[in-house]
């Protein structure tokens, strides 16, 4: 299985085994005893894509347009992915020239797709701008992870490190981190369509859309103002009962000594952000009440009083979400019961975290040393 760089680093600490390691934010309908139990998870995923929150936050959110992502468009992508990538490990998939392996109606329904992008994208790509674009679930941030641009851009990010810091684990976690983050940033619909194609988290999500659900499909290409986001500057919202009662550093295999220093002041400010800007605009009669929220704060080095904050995106309330530094199986009750609000970073550099990242995460530290 493929994750995303920041899902196969968040589960470090987890790994005790050989065993598979799993996007908890994947869609899963395993476990169930009932279709209609299948159906009420499919149910609150798509309650909380993008279509459904984003008019009603478009004033705290970044910039974001649409563009159609049609019912056979997804069943492309389906099937490229399965005929192409499944069950490609990562350096094989990386490798694929995946356009070699289409059909002529193939190649020519990912033409008309590409040009209907990139006439939507232009709103932010024109003059030199970029974007960030995902489908209306989740995004494709596995793909880097398969596309040897990463490499360079690690390279680029330790770069600004001195050669002391450069030798330090957190560092290069760190860098690792951004690295991903930057490759989300495009400026053509091709790129695009390379990432989506790639991506396993893309597939899975268009199983769920294109062929569990088919009846409500309603998917789209949602293209965003690409916003600079340091790693340390991500936070994980738990919203229950409307109430937000918790709130992680979502990136929480790093350790940030300016986070832990303004780690008071972020709360006060992610908390009342929560409850003045974006509480009062999802009404419970329009909008579920339990979800999982995640905010960005910019521009943390001046003055509190001038850092901008950003709503990245909205995600169910389920255990199949990432609960980054609380744990769904042992401390459910932290979220959803009416016991004060919880906050949680980490303290620490984690020593030895490099010994136990994945291969595929080692390969790209062994290649950018050699």
């Amino acid at each position: 299985m493929t994750e995303s760089l920041a899902d196969q680093l968040k589960k470090v600490k987890l790994k005790k085994s050989a065993e598979p390691m799993k996007d908890f934010s994947n869609p899963k309908t395993m476990g169930f005893t009932s279709a209609k139990e299948i159906r009420e998870y499919e149910d609150k995923v798509l309650d909380v894509n993008t279509e459904r929150w984003i008019q009603l936050l478009s004033d705290v959110t970044f910039p974001t347009v649409t563009c159609p992502f049609t019912l056979d468009d997804a069943k492309l992508f389906i099937e490229c992915y399965k005929r192409i990538f499944d069950n490609k490990d990562a350096e094989t998939a990386m490798a694929i020239d995946w356009k070699a392996s289409l059909v002529s109606v193939e190649r020519e329904h990912v033409a008309n797709l590409t040009e209907r992008l990139d006439s939507a994208m232009s709103v932010f790509t024109k003059d030199d701008g970029c974007a960030f674009v995902k489908l209306s679930s989740r995004s494709a941030k596995d793909a880097p992870m398969l596309q040897s641009r990463l490499k360079d851009m690690y390279r680029q990010a330790l770069g600004k490190f001195n050669e002391t810091e450069q030798k330090q684990e957190n560092t290069k976690i760190i860098c690792l981190l951004q690295a991903a983050f930057d490759a989300m940033r495009v400026t053509c619909a091709a790129d695009v369509i390379d990432m989506f194609v790639r991506s396993e988290r893309v597939y899975q999500d268009l199983l769920l859309a294109a062929i569990n659900r088919p009846e409500v499909y309603d998917e789209h290409f949602v293209i965003r103002k690409f916003i600079p986001i340091d790693v340390d500057m991500e936070f994980r919202g738990f919203v229950y009962q409307g109430q937000l009662t918790a709130l992680s550093q979502y990136n929480y295999m790093v350790y940030s000594e300016r986070l832990v220093a303004k780690k008071d002041s972020i709360a006060n400010r992610i908390q009342d952000f929560f409850k003045i800007s974006v509480q009062p605009k999802l009404p419970s009669a329009n909008f579920p009440q339990d979800f999982i929220i995640d905010f960005a704060v910019c521009d943390v080095e001046a003055e509190d009083n001038l850092w901008k904050l950003w709503v990245i995106e909205l995600n169910p309330f389920l255990s199949s979400t990432d609960g980054a530094m609380f744990s769904w199986e042992h401390e459910r009750h932290l979220l959803t019961e009416n016991d004060g609000f919880h906050f949680r970073v980490v303290p620490r550099p984690k020593p030895g975290s490099l010994t136990m990242l994945p291969s595929s995460v080692r390969a790209i530290l062994k290649d950018t040393m050699s």
